[in-house]
């Protein structure tokens, strides 16, 4: 595994709205200036406190340690589980993984 990357700590980011299973969630993407390649993700839009609160963090820890040791979103993406059309993430990580590897398709 290569080493991680540290980021500068000012670096630009990106807030996506979104909704999954009825309720809102903030996905904010935090940006390698270099590259322009997402590098950090947090999220909220549950419980402050709550199982799900801590779940999403973690979640969000470690797709960012993921991210700044090199992984690219395309690479884990394909493994979270779906719905029965095969395509709709059958949760709110589903969810913010497919947003990562839409952003950083974008930046290929």
């Amino acid at each position: 595994m290569t080493t991680r990357q540290q980021l500068p700590q000012r670096r630009p980011n990106q807030t996506v709205e979104l909704t999954h299973d009825n309720m809102a969630f903030s996905v904010t993407l935090g940006y390698d200036p270099a590259t322009g390649e997402p590098r950090e993700v947090f999220t909220h839009g549950v419980k402050v406190g709550s199982t799900m609160d801590g779940i999403l963090n973690d979640t969000c820890i470690l797709l960012s340690i993921l991210l700044q040791y090199g992984a690219k979103p395309s690479s884990f993406v394909g493994s979270m589980g779906r719905l029965g059309d095969g395509t709709s993430p059958a949760s709110i990580i589903g969810v913010i993984a497919d947003v990562l590897a839409k952003e950083s398709d974008g930046c290929s």
